[in-house]
């Protein structure tokens, strides 16, 4: 089941809530002041960096020593 953001535009409170189909209204009570008020959020995903690498990207450069992600350490 999908899980949604919603904001009460009454109340100001934000929630999530379990929806059974992906076509439920947009409008939900709010937990807080139980008004029909509370419209779905625009949510956005977070995407992890490095979690893959382009087709043709070299091996990984970082330095083992200091952690430098442009490469070994000259010192």
């Amino acid at each position: 089941m999908p899980v949604y953001e919603y904001v009460c535009k009454a109340c100001g409170h934000e929630f999530e809530e379990l929806s059974r189909t992906m076509t439920d209204s947009n409008v939900v009570t709010c937990p807080v002041c139980e008004k029909r008020t509370a419209e779905r959020k625009l949510s956005l995903f977070a995407a992890r960096l490095g979690a893959s690498k382009p087709d043709g990207a070299s091996a990984d450069r970082t330095c083992k020593r200091c952690g430098d992600p442009n490469g070994p350490c000259t010192a």
